[in-house]
Formats: C-alpha cells, structure tokens, sequence
C-alpha cells in the first residue's frame, strides 16, 4: 500500500494533536510539554536530560570511579595538574589586560541590586571594565603548594570560581563586538597570563553573532559590547569523575557565571544569561567540535540603556 503526501500530513497532524496517552510513541511532533506534563504515562518516551541525572549518580560501591580518583592523588598527575594552567605559546597575539579597578560597593549591596539586562546601549564596553569582569570572574589569585610524596612541592594555582578537583575544565572565551582599545574578534582569555589571546576574527565574530537567535523580537547578541562564550571541556572532569564529571562542568559554569554578574552589576553594567544561541552553528563559527570542545552557556555584557 503506498501513500499520498496529504495522507502522510494527515497523519502527522492528527497525531501531533492527539491528547496524551500511554501511546504516543505514534506522536510525530511531540513539544516538551508533551514529553514531561506526565511522567509517569511516558516512560517509554526518549527522556535525555533525565537519563543524565541517573547516569551521573554517585553510588557507594563503585570502585571504578575511586580508583579513578585516586590515581588524581598520585605525584604524577599532581605535577601534571600544576602544569595544566599554564597557557603555551603558540604563537598567537595576545593582548594584556590593562589595569583596573573595581568600585567600593557591599557585597550585599551588589546581591540585592542585580537584574537582567534585556536593553543595551550602543555605548561601547571600555576594556578596563571587561578586564575587571574576567579578572574577578575566572582570574588566578593564589598559588598554594601541594605536598608531593617525594618531598618535593608543586605550585597549583587557585581561581575566584571554584572548579571540582582544581580541573578547570571551563574558559571563558570573549566575542569583542563593541569594546573600546580590543580589535573585533573572538578571543580566548588566558587566567595565568592575564591576557586574551586572538581566536578568531571579524568574519568568525559575525557568524558566530548570526548564531544567536533573537529574543522576543531583541537582537541582544548583536546589541551588546561583548558576548561572553563558556567553552567546556567536559573530558577533563569525567576522566577524573565519569558521567558526574560534566555536573561538575555545569557547576563551575555557574560559579564563574554569578562572579560575572555581581561584578558587571558592581561597575554598572548591564548583563544576561543568554543560552538562545544555535549550538552547531556557534560551534562551526568557533571552530570547534561541540563534545570535546563545547560552548556551555554565553552571557551578554555591554552598557545599560
């Protein structure tokens, strides 16, 4: 029996609309309320993000994840570790961060006074404020010593956001839109060096911008003075923690991210978790893979309207 294309529609429409059932593997199109309204009637529907919750639990008995961690304790892997922060020339320009400094406010004052920025100016970013942005988001602010079984010490660097293991598997990239003394581009921002290193240019900014859709009618990605890009590298955390590993990346992802907002909000700056951004597209525009290397969240940032 063969069908026709009004026959397939047909089909599509009337299982698209169907009202929920213990059935609706049937269903075509299936929108998100359709997929978690009931739970409990829906098992049997693909349920991705849940499935991640069970299989990064942690379980008392599993050895294979604490001889994992372990071998994280061993001299080797400490020495390694106190290299890994170290960004290697490649021969990429960088730009050093210029001096700045951050206005004498309450913490708490800070807290209250925070809000999503939904309108920005066309006023440029000045440097001086990204600079205290992703020096107080992400930045190196202490060396400490690890005690190695040898008796020797390795020098490990601490940051302003807290990183599960001291693994780090987050950077915070820049995508200079309009910001005073910084050529438009993509950039990757260097903790150790105090510095951005060039990733990309003009061309790549503007595809990278054309991936991020609009929001409510609000071009917000084309509006704002910088793009703030979390790039993860998830395998840095799940080949210490498994499948926990990449709830670790989303934690510091959130840790560095609310260091962001509270010090835009403390130099009066306007900012805004954005993740309305196509992610195939956002990668291609980066260059990078989207697993290995992935862009986990933005946030926008720029002078308030």
């Amino acid at each position: 029996m063969t069908y026709s294309p009004t026959d397939v529609r047909d089909a599509l429409v009337t299982t698209e609309a169907r009202e929920v059932s213990p059935h609706a593997l049937g269903v075509g199109l299936r929108t998100h309320p359709l997929r978690f309204d009931n739970h409990n009637a829906y098992d049997v529907l693909p349920r991705v993000a849940e499935e991640f919750l069970v299989a990064s639990r942690n379980t008392r008995h599993d050895r294979e994840t604490q001889l994992s961690v372990a071998h994280y304790f061993t001299d080797l892997v400490t020495i390694a570790l106190a290299q890994a922060t170290r960004s290697p020339l490649n021969g990429a320009e960088r730009a050093q961060l210029p001096e700045s400094a951050l206005a004498d406010v309450s913490l708490a004052q800070v807290i209250a006074s925070r809000r999503s920025t939904h309108d920005f100016s066309s006023i440029p970013l000045t440097f001086e404020s990204l600079a205290n942005v992703l020096r107080y988001g992400d930045s190196e602010t202490i060396e400490v010593q690890a005690q190695l079984e040898s008796g020797d010490e390795a020098a490990l660097r601490l940051r302003t956001a807290p990183s599960a293991g001291g693994l780090f598997p987050v950077e915070i990239w820049v995508a200079a839109r309009n910001v005073t003394g910084l050529k438009q581009g993509i950039y990757r921002y260097l903790p150790d060096a105090d510095a951005l290193e060039i990733w990309a240019g003009e061309q790549e900014l503007t595809r990278l911008l054309a991936s991020c859709a609009d929001v409510a009618g609000n071009d917000l990605a084309g509006t704002c003075g910088a793009v703030l890009l979390f790039v993860a590298s998830p395998w840095r955390s799940m080949r210490k923690y498994g499948p926990r590993g990449l709830r670790f990346v989303l934690h510091e992802t959130g840790s560095i991210a609310q260091n962001i907002h509270l010090t835009a909000t403390a130099l009066g700056l306007g900012s805004l978790d954005y993740s309305s951004f196509f992610d195939d597209e956002t990668h291609q525009a980066l260059g990078i893979d989207g697993v290995y290397r992935a862009v986990a969240h933005m946030v926008l940032l720029g002078a308030r309207r």
